[in-house]
């Protein structure tokens, strides 16, 4: 309690819980990050970034809607609930990081604002397979926004207690929207088994808690209860009560609260006007009703909190009939002093046998039990950090060396896509080997504007050109970023010595495959495909990327080819539809040096496989 508002009233169990829950986290980021690398040296860095703090966020997440519960369930555990605001407050924290780098890295760098690209990307609302998940979880932090940025008692009291609790009680629903999040994006990616149980028993703790905690409290408010002459409703026997503590009774709907401290009984409304607490939880401490939640405290006699403060309670009047203790059904006004009840001298119970938040002299058994608890959560934390990193499947043999330049020389042609031709060797009867690198620009752009430039200038048929740039390679699939735009090229006044390049028409056929963009999908990011990575395909081919048709062979292998329209023309706006989407195109396929071609009419000619 306080008589005025700071950011955060500090006290040395609040400072042990923070620093606890901060070691956690950094010992769980640490693990993640470790373990991915160890795995999967492949593996982009943001992308393991991302991952560690979407994994973290939904654990913390996870670990704040079970405590209520278990604290019902529990009363030892109540040490977990006084801080849970900083929990909640570190959740979302974490769950910015996750939010903000997925936004920069999928949907920034391209054409479209960011936002716009996070909600323009996929529109498939009416797909559950392909629904865009991405939404959900935006409108989830939203919720997490706004209740961390409201969590203060500030607003608490500006709202008022029961409007403030309800407004918060929108955690469930971000809750379901993050279980739709997850569910329709990496475990749809990666068909995990064990990723998906982790989630489903997370979703069923969450649930059978919750179920155990109700049913407790339902056969409370259904027990049978004795009225009197219809304005006296029977509590309990007065030794029932044991000293310093209370029984709860149900009056008009309403939950009271009669205690017992020393010889004398008194009875309050059971609702903390703080955050809603159990009262009757309680205990007496210091002559006061303290709340099992975060300590705030009632005189018993009048309901009222010790000056300075002003909260008030309603308090009722109790009679006594031989032993048997009844409370009036009619509330008084809040603040309205009763004379307690009296009864004979009882005997004192231990002092400190109830935890207090803000107290300096709490039980050693509550405390030590909490702490296994906490370790235990962290524990079963760290083995979904290992269960998830250690199952993933969609993780590419890939490499985007972009602080390593590479310079590699060869003929720089514009069809039919951008690209370097080079001179890979010989092969056994002596034919020369020729390898195509296709080139996109830096960010999620393509190389057409770079390359029309140079070849305005300069005659690339014939004379050598040098491209420095970064390296993008899957197996042994490769591609060039020009890193440096206009200035990566450089035309010399060298014969290239390269034979003229030509398409070779291999068939008309019908292909099932997925339209990716090169630059993601063969190493600037690991995996580049996918649903998760649809809206960032999107940007690229959007952006001037050539997509590509990623497909198998009669022999299972994986084939590439670079789709163009019926006459060799760009179709990038026209394909952008069918991005990431299992698909059946039906043109003609060429080869050309190591890549294939793929001429289709996209208005006509490329069908989803699944509506």
């Amino acid at each position: 309690m306080s008589t005025s508002y700071v950011p955060v009233l500090w006290n040395p169990f609040k400072k042990k819980y923070d620093r606890f829950l901060w070691s956690f986290i950094a010992i769980y980021l640490a693990s993640f990050i470790l373990l991915s690398k160890l795995l999967f040296p492949q593996l982009i860095a943001m992308t393991i970034v991302i991952r560690a703090f979407g994994t973290l966020a939904i654990i913390l997440l996870h670990v704040i809607l079970i405590i209520g519960p278990l604290c019902r369930l529990q009363p030892w555990l109540l040490p977990l609930l006084y801080n849970r605001r900083h929990l909640g407050v570190t959740m979302f924290c974490v769950a910015s990081v996750h939010a903000v780098l997925s936004l920069v890295w999928f949907h920034s760098g391209g054409m479209l604002h960011p936002l716009v690209s996070l909600f323009a990307g996929n529109t498939h609302y009416n797909s559950l397979r392909f629904f865009p998940f991405q939404t959900l979880g935006f409108t989830a932090y939203i919720i997490f926004m706004i209740m961390a940025f409201t969590s203060h008692d500030f607003w608490l009291n500006f709202l008022s207690p029961k409007t403030w609790k309800a407004m918060h009680m929108m955690v469930y629903l971000a809750y379901a929207l993050i279980i739709m999040h997850v569910m329709l994006g990496i475990i749809q990616l990666e068909s995990s088994p064990l990723i998906f149980l982790m989630l489903i028993t997370g979703l069923l703790t969450v649930a059978t808690l919750h179920i155990l905690a109700g049913i407790k409290e339902w056969k409370f408010d259904c027990r049978q209860r004795t009225i009197e002459d219809r304005e006296w409703v029977y509590v309990c026997e007065a030794g029932d009560i044991e000293d310093s503590r209370a029984k709860m009774a149900i009056v008009n709907n309403e939950r009271v609260a009669v205690f017992k401290y020393g010889n004398k009984l008194s009875a309050v409304h059971n609702v903390c006007k703080h955050q809603n607490g159990p009262l009757g939880e309680g205990k007496i401490v210091d002559g006061c009703i303290t709340c099992p939640w975060h300590g705030y405290q009632y005189q018993p006699g009048d309901g009222c909190a010790p000056p300075p403060f002003t909260e008030k309670l309603a308090t009722y009047r109790l009679k006594l009939k031989g032993n048997s203790v009844y409370v009036n059904v009619n509330a008084l006004p809040e603040g309205t002093s009763v004379e307690p009840a009296t009864i004979g001298e009882q005997k004192a119970t231990d002092p400190t046998s109830f935890f207090i938040g803000w107290s300096d002299q709490n039980p050693i058994a509550i405390i030590k039990f909490v702490k296994r608890a906490a370790l235990g959560l962290c524990a079963v934390a760290l083995l979904v950090a290992v269960g998830f990193t250690t199952r993933l499947t969609h993780v590419a043999k890939s490499s985007f060396d972009y602080e390593d330049l590479k310079t590699i020389q060869g003929q720089l042609v514009s069809y039919p896509f951008p690209a370097i031709r080079t001179i890979a060797g010989k092969g056994q009867s002596g034919q020369t080997i020729i390898k195509t690198y296709p080139l996109v620009n830096d960010s999620k752009f393509g190389a057409n504007g770079v390359v029309d430039s140079v070849m305005k200038h300069f005659n690339t048929d014939h004379y050598l050109t040098s491209i420095n740039g970064a390296v993008i390679q899957r197996n042994d699939v490769t591609a060039m970023e020009l890193s440096k735009g206009e200035l990566s090229v450089k035309v010399s006044d060298k014969n290239n010595n390269l034979p003229a390049a030509e398409l070779k028409k291999l068939a008309d056929t019908s292909i099932l495959g997925e339209i990716i963009d090169p630059k993601c999908y063969l190493g600037a990011m690991n995996p580049g495909e996918g649903k998760p990575h649809r809206a960032c395909a999107i940007l690229c081919i959007s952006g001037g990327i050539m997509p590509i048709l990623t497909f198998k062979d009669e022999k299972g292998e994986m084939r590439y080819a670079i789709l163009q329209g019926p006459r060799g023309e760009k179709i990038n706006n026209q394909v952008l539809n069918y991005v990431a989407e299992p698909v059946k195109i039906t043109g003609i396929l060429y080869r050309y040096d190591n890549w294939y071609v793929f001429y289709t009419d996209p208005a006509n000619q490329i069908h989803p496989l699944f509506n």
